[in-house]
C-alpha cells in the first residue's frame, strides 16, 4: 500500500491539512518537486490519493491533491486480514 516512508509522509500531511498543490507539499515534508512527483503518481495508482482536476485535465489548472482515507481504511483492513491469517 505505501511503498515508502516519503510516501507514508505525503499521505500524513495530506491528511493533516486537507487538499494542497504539490509545491504546498514540498514545502511540508522536505521533499523535493521531482520526488514528490513520482511519490504522488505512485499514491494516485494504489487510489490512497486523488487530484483534482484528474490527470489529462490538469493544463494550466493548479492541481489540489487530497488523501483518500476510505481507500486507506480499506487497504489496511485487507492488510491486517492477511497478516493475521484471515
Amino acid at each position: 500500500m505505501i511503498g515508502s516512508r516519503a510516501q507514508a509522509e505525503i499521505l500524513r500531511r495530506l491528511s493533516r491539512l486537507g487538499p494542497s498543490t504539490a509545491g504546498e507539499l514540498a514545502d511540508a515534508t522536505g521533499i523535493s518537486r521531482p520526488s514528490l512527483n513520482r511519490h504522488l503518481v505512485a499514491l494516485q495508482k494504489a487510489g490512497v490519493v486523488a487530484a483534482t482536476p484528474p490527470a489529462g485535465d490538469q493544463a494550466g489548472k493548479t492541481v489540489k491533491y487530497a488523501a483518500q482515507i476510505d481507500r486507506v481504511r480499506e487497504l489496511a483492513e485487507k492488510y491486517l486480514r492477511y497478516v493475521s491469517g484471515g
